[in-house]
């Protein structure tokens, strides 16, 4: 612990050593978050301990007490673990649709026992008299993508929606042998995410969390508009209309909205392809079930077992079936690829591994399925 009295540019160690130590030097004892919790009038900690979450006291700020835990092993959820717990941390959020508010806890775990990798998690539920969270449905990912971890959540007042900035990254691969252009060791750990504004809401009675990309609109240039209309193509030999090809710069906007005048609703199966020379990342979204699938691929990853774990496919829900209008954000860069399929709630996000500054972008359909398209340059300077 740590103290500040010149409003935070300088910072004193209270002690010597830690306020609190692990029972051993294996023991998992990590990430405490620390809030005041105004019912109990003390200062109560969260701390990541293997597959649960341990709960601690203080009235002073310097001497905790353990006052019990929110299980997150397989006993709590249904049969399924999800591994090792990091990164807790605890909001009150204000249900969109009803006003009601609840207890939010956030933590980062792993999802392999559900078909996903890790991840940052969160779970709706309530306090007990203690400060103890009590959960009252399952866990649900914040984002569901492949490297969205050890995220960060910010409210700018009490019970408003939450920012949230994760980690573009995963152990699997993040800690190995990554090489640059010239062959050489990189030792990048991954990249950061756009900020994601994070809302709750009730939905067929559970409740959910829907997320969404804060867009950098200030920093959009170069921006090029049109609309493609399938009447006007002919299919490939493998039975898709090229809607779009053609070369922008790696740091990009994609805003992609998709119609179809013929069936009165989009339907069928949709690719997205981002070329480099040394990655590929791809999308395939279909329409009529809501499911997409993503694959990826780099040549920046030199140890055999973490390139192996990077190209796992991964097949999501985005909720969005037979649009009237399809309408997907896309954003990317030498280091991430992030999708917002707009008005559903969901977001995927990952990291890419990239030295290139130019990217193909590709989209296709098998169905009578019209494209209007906005891209634009992401000019950070």
């Amino acid at each position: 612990m740590a103290y500040s009295i010149d409003n935070g540019v300088t910072y004193q160690p209270y002690s010597d050593g830690a306020i609190m130590s692990a029972s051993s030097a294996k023991a998992h004892f990590r990430d405490p978050y620390v809030f005041f919790n105004k019912e109990t009038k003390k200062m109560t900690m969260y701390l990541a301990e293997d597959d649960k979450i341990g709960v601690y006291t203080s009235g002073d700020g310097k001497n905790f007490n353990y006052v019990g835990a929110t299980p997150l092993n397989s006993g709590a959820l249904n049969g399924k673990d999800l591994g090792l717990i990091e990164c807790p941390n605890l909001k009150t959020m204000c249900d969109t649709t009803t006003g009601t508010t609840k207890t939010v806890m956030f933590f980062g775990a792993n999802g392999y026992n559900y078909g996903q990798t890790s991840g940052s998690y969160y779970m709706v539920g309530h306090l007990d008299d203690n400060g103890v969270f009590v959960a009252e449905q399952q866990p649900k990912r914040v984002d569901d993508g492949s490297d969205y971890y050890a995220s960060n959540y910010f409210q700018t007042s009490d019970n408003t929606n939450i920012l949230s900035i994760g980690w573009l990254g995963n152990w699997g691969y993040s800690c190995k042998k990554i090489v640059d252009a010239n062959n050489e060791q990189s030792y990048k750990l991954g990249s950061l995410s756009l900020a994601h504004q994070l809302n709750l809401t009730k939905v067929n009675g559970e409740y959910t969390m829907a997320s969404s990309l804060v867009k950098p609109y200030d920093s959009l240039t170069k921006t090029v508009k049109d609309t493609i209309n399938t009447s006007q193509l002919f299919k490939d030999n493998d039975g898709y209309y090229q809607l779009l090809d053609t070369q922008r710069w790696t740091s990009q906007n994609f805003y992609l909205q998709m119609t179809n005048k013929k069936k009165g609703t989009v339907c069928g199966n949709i690719h997205l392809s981002f070329k480099q020379k040394d990655s590929t990342v791809d999308l395939n979204y279909n329409a009529d079930t809501g499911y997409y699938t993503v694959t990826r691929q780099t040549k920046n990853i030199a140890d055999s077992d973490a390139n192996t774990e990077y190209n796992k496919k991964f097949v999501e829900q985005s909720g969005v079936v037979n649009p009237n209008v399809f309408k997907l954000h896309v954003y990317t860069d030498k280091t991430s690829v992030e999708f917002e399929f707009e008005n559903s709630g969901r977001t995927y996000s990952l990291l890419k591994y990239s030295t290139e500054e130019n990217l193909l972008f590709n989209i296709e359909t098998d169905s009578e399925n019209d494209l209007f398209y906005s891209m634009s340059n992401i000019d950070n300077k």
